[in-house]
């Protein structure tokens, strides 16, 4: 079953120490209960691959959620200028 209709946003979730990461969710719209299912990013990192898979999963009737799992990381780097490439985040 496909739903047309959905629920569809970024938003922060509280992750260790309380420190909130960004994460994007989406479900169906709808009483439910839905079926949940969490997305995890591969490397290079979260983009905007994840947030249209989120939303094709609650399309097909779930609710998902995909949240930054460099997020500590990316904080720390500096927006890349003109011409040059952002530097990839270092798994410890």
């Amino acid at each position: 079953m496909a739903y047309e209709g959905m629920i569809a946003e970024s938003l922060s979730i509280r992750g260790h120490n309380d420190e909130m990461i960004s994460a994007y969710s989406a479900r169906p719209t709808g009483p439910g209960p839905f079926p949940g299912v969490v997305l995890i990013h591969h490397l290079p990192g979260w983009g905007e691959f994840y947030r249209e898979m989120t939303r094709k999963f609650a399309h097909h009737g779930y609710a998902a959620i995909s949240h930054n799992l460099y997020h500590r990381a990316m904080r720390r780097t500096l927006p890349p200028k003109r011409g040059r490439r952002a530097a990839s985040p270092t798994i410890r």
